[in-house]
């Protein structure tokens, strides 16, 4: 049978027979093969779906086609591998060798019945962390899970270099390297590298002796621990330290000899190569379809698939030296992949980038409100305006973290504009283009329409390699060195260079170190930190993070720069190809990593508080920190900054990724960020099951406040209050917001300010208890004044109370001072309803032409929190001004239906009653007649007195024009609204009718 064997220790490989079988391009199939593979156990397909899929994704066709996948690689004829029926699934593991396994069965044997070459052999085999590039920590339980995995792994590698380094005591020369890769490992032990500053030292060779010191002393620093100066005794300790050579530096670095000794950068287009070597028929291709583009004015896609190194950038370089020659326009930008939540990301980098000036840079650039279909429409215009003259040439590089809106415009923009001579040349990674879902669905929807071409870039070559680096280096032996570098053109030309230079490295990896061992410790440390920090890498954050002077950044920076390493790039400084962030980032034990990533965390928490860029970044480091209260909070403030900029599907996906981390924490914790998160979600769309979704809210309100979380427990009544009044349910809404009130009686003048705040402006929307209210509101109006608090519900509140009370000119003040504070704030809901109210009270001054001004910016806003019943409101009152002006009904029904869709019956009812009103006025009576009766049975309903008294009003009047009999039943019920608790307004006109 044939032997199968399955690497997880650093790249994931499959092996069978002696041969390395290539693995399927998907992240998520290859993370699903190695989570099968360990656990060894029968999942549920559900349970699968849900540890790597998400529901857009059509969780459970991915997975079949990543069973599909996967079965190629294991199965055999005679053994099936992958055990799957119609509802669960599992992997027959045995005979199977599992490098992670092995290594577990080892640590946890009986080590000291093992010979020490046995020992060894073990420790050189079982190098590298576990599946190294496939956490996916966009996925949580997968994340966790490999978290986990990757301690175990830690823990027995340690175990066997321990035991190693026991049996090596009195060969310090074969000890060296096992004590380096035990501190790689254990970066924060200081038992670990005290031993290997004493080999070092006990080997004379104390430059290196002494920058582990240092670099044991900066660790510490970053933990916040003591020195306790065995460090120090290690390293000093023994006599007979070497003197430092001419010219060495206080870590013992020549420096002298670093700058004698410049490194191109990696990655970069070599001085001589005018063209690319080995594509012709890449090239042309290329050629002929930009030909095509600007000879026909026709719209059209070149996607670029390879692997990392293989060539696509400088393909897309060549792509934009075409467009040059003949004078086209040209965007160009990449995608990162901590940048997936920033909407429009790739298209503002372009156009910022290309077009600073233009109206859609603005416009994308300026924080204002602007809705989705906006961006499109004017990413449209654009191209348009662009092509008017000359064909345009969009150039996007790494597109397999393009975020979602930024491919959604791209398709958009080709398919309104099909006509155009438009060429987007994107480039992406094979390997992670499938686990993009936004990405793929734009990529099946241009097949569909025909404006996509396909190039996949395949290895160059052996007589293309071998002229890259004659071409590269003519003095080196270019037919040894093209065996070595499998076709791949970036790994040709860098070991040209290297070997050209005195270096001896046969990969990416080695000459890296090579080049990182000519580096003080300071400049290694801002390199490490470059790579956790990457794509954002500027000095200002470089000299927070890692507590160095200025001009000690400035010389590593420097240093880094004449080794080839980093160089300057629009956004600070960048690495020379991604490849050799990742081999940096890669140098960095797990430990490290996450307090590294938490620290970048804690850092743009403090910056990131109007910044969408920022807060992508800081959801992209929170998740890697192993904190899972850190990001769970991250989640929670990105969140709520994507609602400010009504990014509203990323809210909701950062409000389920907290979620996750959520339930790790303890009790109180879990309680309060899950609060916070549900407030995200309340914000960024409509609730599938609203009265489940209150009584969550309430019982995690009462669960908060068993642990003394006030502020959380208000927060909680409050949702619920709000949910409720949204719904109908004024009784419950009215007892959920006085408890709201309550909770915070004890609290801080703060808190006690919110609860009396929040709890008047809920009875004030619910048209209850208005005295309450008022006495309620005032109160905290006088707490805040006293303490300098601004408090958005309090002018809301007194807003809403003065248009019952139709004192309109104090209502408008309020209300606008309500409208600066939640604009400040980011809150849009509170932000949609005051400007909701504005426009109602022009209504009832009958200033349409005002009203009309308000609902502009009101379907502006209602277009893009959420899809809920603000849109269609705002479009059914706009309508209705148009009514008010025009004297003609302009689709009214049409648009009012939309609210029926939506079952807002609080704000149909208003719609009708309206609309009603101008029906008299323009004397169809049969029409106000029907408005009115729906109007007075939705208001009945929703217990709106106000609104019934008006209906009644509208009835009276209809029943009294045409003569018939019903008026006085109208009458009668007018007359006793109007003695009880309604609106000013409304009392004032029942009085014209009773009085008339």
């Amino acid at each position: 049978m044939t032997e199968l064997k399955i690497r997880v220790l650093g790249d994931l490989e499959v092996i069978r027979g002696g041969d390395v079988l290539n693995l399927p391009p998907s992240k998520k199939t290859r993370g699903l093969l190695a989570y099968l593979a360990l656990n060894q156990r029968s999942f549920r397909r559900e349970q699968l779906c849900e540890l790597l899929w998400e529901i857009p994704d059509d969780p459970r066709g991915s997975l079949r086609w990543s069973l599909s996948k996967i079965r190629k690689l294991v199965d055999h004829e005679q053994q099936p591998r992958i055990i799957a029926n119609r509802t669960n699934v599992s992997f027959d593991a045995s005979n199977v060798d599992i490098d992670a396994c092995s290594l577990h069965a080892l640590a946890e044997g009986k080590l000291d019945d093992m010979g020490t070459d046995a020992i060894q052999q073990a420790a050189d085999t079982y190098q590298g962390g576990f599946l190294e590039g496939l956490d996916l920590p966009n996925f949580h339980d997968f994340y966790t899970w490999c978290i986990g995995q990757r301690e175990h792994v830690l823990r027995s590698q340690t175990t066997l270099l321990k035991a190693l380094l026991l049996r090596l005591g009195h060969q310090p020369e074969q000890a060296l390297d096992y004590s380096n890769r035990l501190v790689s490992l254990l970066p924060y032990d200081e038992a670990a590298r005290v031993s290997l500053i004493q080999l070092l030292v006990q080997l004379d060779r104390m430059q290196e002796a002494e920058q582990q010191y240092r670099m044991g002393l900066r660790l510490l620093e970053e933990l916040g621990v003591e020195d306790s100066g065995i460090l120090y005794r290690a390293w000093r300790g023994t006599p007979g330290a070497a003197a430092k050579k001419p010219g060495a530096t206080e870590s013992g670095i020549d420096t002298a000899e670093v700058k004698r000794k410049p490194a191109k950068a990696f990655g970069a287009a070599p001085s001589m190569d005018k063209t690319l070597v080995g594509r012709d028929r890449e090239l042309e291709i290329l050629t002929a379809l930009f030909n095509e583009v600007a000879e026909t004015s026709v719209a059209r896609v070149l996607l670029i698939r390879g692997d990392p190194g293989i060539g696509k950038s400088r393909l897309l370089h060549a792509a934009a030296a075409l467009a040059r020659e003949h004078r086209a326009g040209i965007l160009k930008a990449d995608a990162f992949e901590s940048e997936l939540i920033r909407p429009f990301a790739v298209w503002n980098d372009a156009l910022r980038r290309s077009l600073p000036g233009n109206s859609t840079s603005a416009l994308l650039g300026s924080g204002e409100r602007i809705t989705r279909d906006q961006v499109f429409a004017s990413l449209s215009d654009l191209m348009c305006e662009q092509t008017e003259k000359r064909p345009a040439v969009v150039l996007f590089d790494d597109v397999q973290w393009c975020d979602e809106s930024s491919a959604g415009a791209l398709h958009h923009v080709l398919r309104i504009n099909p006509r155009r001579p438009i060429l987007i040349v994107a480039a992406a990674r094979e390997t992670e283009l499938r686990d993009n879902a936004a990405v793929q669905q734009v990529i099946r929807g241009l097949r569909h329409d025909n404006l996509l071409q396909e190039m996949k870039l395949e290895p160059l070559s052996a007589s293309a390699i071998h002229e890259l680096i004659v071409n590269q280096a003519p003095q080196v032996d270019a037919g040894k060195l093209s065996k070595e570098c499998a076709g791949n053109p970036l790994l040709a030309i860098e070991l040209a260079r290297a070997e050209a230079e005195g270096d001896t490295g046969s990969s990416l990896k080695e000459l890296f170190r090579e080049r990182m061992s000519r580096l003080d410790e300071d400049a290694v440390a801002v390199l490490l930190w470059a790579a956790v920090l990457a794509p954002r890498i500027n000095i200002k954050y470089l000299e927070q993070i890692t507590g160095l002077e200025r001009d000690r950044i400035d010389a590593s920076v420097e240093a880094a720069e004449q080794q080839g390493i980093l160089h300057p790039g629009e956004r600070g400084l960048r690495f020379s190809h991604d490849l050799i962030a990742k081999a940096v980032y890669a140098e960095i034990s797990p430990a490290r990593l996450q307090m590294m990533h938490r620290r970048a965390a804690e850092l743009l928490e403090v910056d990131a508080a109007l910044d969408l860029e920022l807060a992508a970044d800081l959801a992209h480091h929170a998740p890697k920190s192993g904190d899972p209260a850190l990001a769970a909070k991250a989640m929670v403030f990105a969140g709520r900054l994507c609602l400010r900029f009504y990014a509203n599907e990323d809210a909701l996906a950062l409000y389920q990724r907290g979620l996750d981390f959520a339930t790790q924490l303890g009790t109180a914790d879990r309680v309060c960020r899950t609060l916070e998160l549900c407030d995200v979600r309340l914000s960024a769309a409509p609730l599938e099951d609203w009265e489940t979704a209150a009584k969550e809210y309430i019982d995690l309100a009462e669960q908060a406040l068993d642990h003394g979380a006030l502020p959380h427990a208000r927060l909680g009544y409050q949702m619920a209050s709000y949910v409720r009044w949204a719904h109908g349910q004024w009784s419950d809404a009215r007892r959920n917001s006085l408890q709201a009130e309550r909770v915070t009686r004890t609290g801080t003048d703060e808190q006690q300010i919110i609860g009396m705040a929040e709890a008047a402006k809920c009875l004030a929307l619910l048209e209850r208890d208005l005295s309450q209210a008022d006495a309620l509101v005032m109160e905290a109006r006088s707490l805040a004044e006293r303490n300098r608090i601004n408090c958005a519900a309090i002018p809301v509140c007194l807003g809403i109370l003065r248009y019952y009370e139709n004192q309109v000119d104090d209502a408008v003040e309020h209300l606008e001072d309500a409208r600066t504070i939640c604009k400040a704030q980011g809150d849009r809901l509170s932000e949609y309803m005051v400007n909701e109210y504005l426009t109602m009270i022009e209504i009832e001054r009958g200033d349409y032409a005002a009203a009309k001004i308000h609902c502009n910016t009101l379907i502006d806003i209602g277009t893009r929190i959420r899809e809920g019943s603000e849109r269609p409101f705002a479009v059914a009152l706009d309508a209705l001004c148009q009514y008010g002006l025009d004297a003609e009904d302009p689709g009214l029904d049409a648009v009012m239906e939309e609210l029926r869709v939506a079952d807002a019956k609080q704000r149909l009812a208003y719609v009708l009653n309206r609309s009603a009103i101008l029906d008299l006025r323009h004397q169809r009576q049969e029409i106000a007649l029907a408005r009115a009766t729906e109007a007075l049975q939705i208001a009945q309903l929703m217990e709106r007195p106000s609104e019934i008294l008006q209906a009644h009003i509208t009835l009276a009047t209809v029943q009294r024009n045409l003569n018939q009999d019903a008026e006085a039943e109208h009458i009668k019920a007018a007359r006793e609204l109007a003695a009880g608790p309604v609106a000013r307004w409304a009392r004032e006109r029942a009085e014209q009718i009773l009085n008339s």
